[in-house]
């Protein structure tokens, strides 16, 4: 959604979780909270000087209870700001899994692949929130989110995790340390993009693509459904 306002940003996303609740049924919403890995994430980003809102669900039933409602919005209400925000244009972009399987077996993958984190992006590991790019944390993180929607496949193996982690490496990097607001709490996250290297089988690197891709519905590391870990894939072009 592009909304009329230049008055938000990534730091009030958190409360259009809140506009999310609002407008799905009760009986939902309920299901949500109870769940450990949410089937939906959301981010607040800005393309062309236009602030985008942006819903990504991961299976039919979050798609039909959660972007079938909000497709009829035509305006929002920040409670908590008091702001009421004109919706002023739409557009829905759908996604098969079958693809990312197909693509998976058929398309060529290059060794270097790029991450963009769009908002702000931490992992949380024994306790402590991790404000950095752990491999092993956001290799771990897709997996684990992949799995939990996936009636066909269990993504997350700790000797695949482990095999990953170790024919894999960060080679570039350009990335800074961003503050994202919750209610009575700061989160430090990155932002920025990272360029990895894959050294094992290209087999290796058609599946962290494929990881990457459904990233960028999912998000990767915490509160995606509250706005961080936006993420995007991007293609390097090093060894073409």
């Amino acid at each position: 959604m592009e909304l009329e306002t230049k008055e938000i940003n990534y730091r009030q996303s958190s409360n259009l979780q809140g506009v999310i609740m609002e407008n799905i049924s009760p009986e939902y919403a309920a299901r949500l909270h109870g769940n450990q890995l949410n089937p939906y994430s959301q981010c607040i980003t800005r393309e062309n000087n236009n602030t985008i809102w942006t819903i990504k669900t991961l299976n039919e039933e979050a798609y039909e209870n959660i972007i079938m409602p909000l497709s009829e919005c035509t305006d929002i209400f920040l409670r908590k700001k008091g702001l009421s925000i004109s919706v002023c244009n739409k557009r829905m972009h759908l996604k098969n899994d079958n693809e990312l399987i197909t693509e998976f077996y058929e398309k060529k993958c290059p060794k270097y692949l790029e991450i963009k984190f769009q908002t702000p992006t931490a992992f949380k590991s024994d306790g402590k929130y991790v404000i950095y790019p752990d491999l092993g944390l956001i290799y771990a993180s897709l997996m684990r989110k992949y799995s939990a929607v996936s009636e066909a496949f269990d993504m997350f193996d700790e000797e695949t995790l482990g095999a990953l982690v170790e024919q894999s490496e960060i080679v570039r990097y350009r990335l800074q340390t961003v503050p994202f607001p919750l209610e009575k709490v700061q989160i430090t996250g990155f932002t920025g993009s990272i360029c990895i290297h894959i050294r094992g089988p290209e087999t290796m690197a058609r599946y962290l693509r494929m990881l990457f891709k459904f990233g960028e519905f999912a998000g990767v590391g915490i509160k995606t459904g509250m706005g961080m870990g936006a993420m995007k894939y991007v293609r390097r072009n090093e060894d073409d």
